[in-house]
């Protein structure tokens, strides 16, 4: 019996100290990114054609050293680096993506963030999202609920209402390189009432309920770790366009959910994105 509590009491603590040091990455994150001198600092395009700068680079390494220092036994799966995601069920492993939304960030643009996740297993139970030039964070731990700079995140009155007309898409361009250019018309037709937040930004706004959905047609799984945990604290929820809810690579669309998990103004976006799957 006294095994058992101590048990549970230790494992309480280690959650709490991952939580700490995630906080405390993403900080580091934060601070990080706002030192990178545009014009000066390099940045240049990998292979598949996407940005990549000395911030995301400087600030993985940074991160990876802080993890493995406090928790030398957890993996590590990083864009830049790339790593290992740990199979064993009782397992950790930090997912990092130190600049998402490179595109806007080389161009100075304060929509691009900073994901960290800790996956236990395949399951996301911690999450840090940063948009750095906004001085906004998003943050959750599972069970525990979902915060906004500190503060415990409460839905929207406004949720649910006919008045939230806007959905939030990804780039354009990105759908076209998807072979998924075609939902476009329907998107941005007028029947519809979609605009370009692209990246965090698009579920910041789904949290603040200016838009009822968030449509992205390619993530990775360090693009949308952080939001496997803060959306589902805060009352959201995040899947592929096919309706897989499970942490992977593919397409992703956000959306709120009343008390029974039953979407909110949304069935017209799900229908729609179920199509091009």
């Amino acid at each position: 019996m006294l095994s058992n509590m101590l048990e549970r009491i230790f494992k309480m603590e280690s959650l709490e100290m991952i939580f700490k040091t995630a906080q405390l990455c993403s900080e580091i994150s934060t601070k990080m990114s706002l030192e990178f001198k545009h014009g000066s600092d390099p940045q240049s395009l990998k292979a598949d054609k996407s940005w990549v700068t000395s911030a995301d680079q400087k600030i993985e390494k940074e991160l990876r050293k802080i993890i493995l220092q406090n928790h030398p036994t957890h993996f590590i799966y990083g864009e830049e680096e790339g790593g290992d995601i740990g199979v064993d069920e009782d397992t950790y492993t930090w997912i990092l993506d130190p600049i998402d939304g490179t595109f806007s960030f080389v161009h100075n643009i304060p929509f691009y963030s900073s994901l960290i996740a800790v996956l236990k297993g395949k399951t996301p139970i911690i999450g840090f999202a940063c948009l750095p030039a906004m001085g906004i964070t998003m943050s959750a731990q599972k069970g525990k609920g979902a915060y906004i700079n500190g503060e415990k995140y409460i839905k929207s009155p406004l949720l649910g209402s006919n008045h939230i007309e806007i959905v939030a898409t990804a780039d354009p361009y990105r759908f076209y390189l998807e072979q998924k250019g075609e939902i476009l018309q329907t998107l941005y037709g007028q029947n519809k009432k979609s605009r370009t937040y692209p990246d965090a930004l698009g579920y910041y706004l789904l949290l603040r309920g200016s838009v009822r959905a968030f449509i992205d047609p390619k993530v990775e799984i360090w693009d949308v770790a952080p939001f496997h945990v803060i959306l589902p604290e805060a009352g959201f929820a995040i899947q592929s366009w096919d309706e897989n809810k499970e942490l992977k690579r593919g397409s992703s669309v956000a959306y709120s959910t009343d008390e029974k998990n039953m979407p909110i103004n949304c069935s017209d976006i799900l229908e729609l994105t179920k199509g091009f799957a």
